[in-house]
C-alpha cells in the first residue's frame, strides 16, 4: 500500500497539504531519528540535549549567526507583546523538558550560547514528541512546514558538526 495515497485518502487533512508541507514532514521525520541516533545515543531529552549543547559548545564550538537566527524565529513565534503566546503553550513543554531555561532564553535572560542552542533543540524536540504523538494531526500540520524545516537545518548542521 502507497502510505501517500492512504493519507491522502482518509480525509484528515493531509490531501489539503502542498508537497513542500508533505516533504517537510517527512524530512523532519528521518532527519530527527538520525539526529536521536547519531548525537543523542537513542534516548532524546532535555537533559541530554542540555549535557550535549555544552560539551558541542565547549569543544568544536558554535555557529553563532545560525544559532541566532533559529531562536530569534522562536522568539517570534513564542513571545507575543512580551509575553508568552498561545502557540508557546502548544509546545506542551512537561516537568523534565526544562521550561524555565527554554522560557529564560526566549525572554533573553539566559544567553550562553550552550543554553541558546539547547533551547532550539529542546523547543525541536517538542516539534518531534507532537509529531510523533499525533498531536500535530489534530491541526492537520498548518502552519508547521517552516517549523519543520527550520528544525531539519538545525539538525544537521549538528549532524555535520559534531556527528563522528
Amino acid at each position: 500500500m502507497e502510505v501517500e495515497e492512504y493519507l491522502r485518502n482518509k480525509g484528515m487533512g493531509y490531501e489539503h497539504l502542498t508537497e513542500g508541507e508533505r516533504k517537510s514532514i517527512s524530512g523532519f521525520a528521518l532527519i530527527w531519528t538520525l539526529f536521536e541516533a547519531k548525537l543523542l545515543d537513542e534516548d532524546a531529552s532535555a537533559a541530554k540535549i542540555c549535557e550535549k549543547s555544552q560539551e558541542w559548545v565547549g569543544g568544536s564550538g558554535i555557529d553563532v549567526t545560525l544559532i541566532d537566527d533559529h531562536l530569534n524565529y522562536f522568539k517570534e513565534r513564542y513571545i507575543e507583546n512580551g509575553e508568552f503566546g498561545n502557540r508557546f503553550n502548544h509546545l506542551n513543554l512537561r516537568k523534565n523538558d526544562k521550561e524555565e531555561l527554554v522560557k529564560e532564553v526566549l525572554l533573553g535572560t539566559e544567553n550562553a550560547q550552550e543554553s541558546k542552542l539547547a533551547c532550539c533543540l529542546i523547543i525541536i524536540l517538542r516539534f518531534r514528541n507532537n509529531y510523533f504523538h499525533g498531536i500535530k494531526w489534530a491541526y492537520q500540520f498548518q502552519g508547521q512546514k517552516e517549523n519543520f524545516e527550520r528544525s531539519c537545518c538545525l539538525l544537521t548542521w549538528c549532524l555535520d558538526r559534531y556527528a563522528d
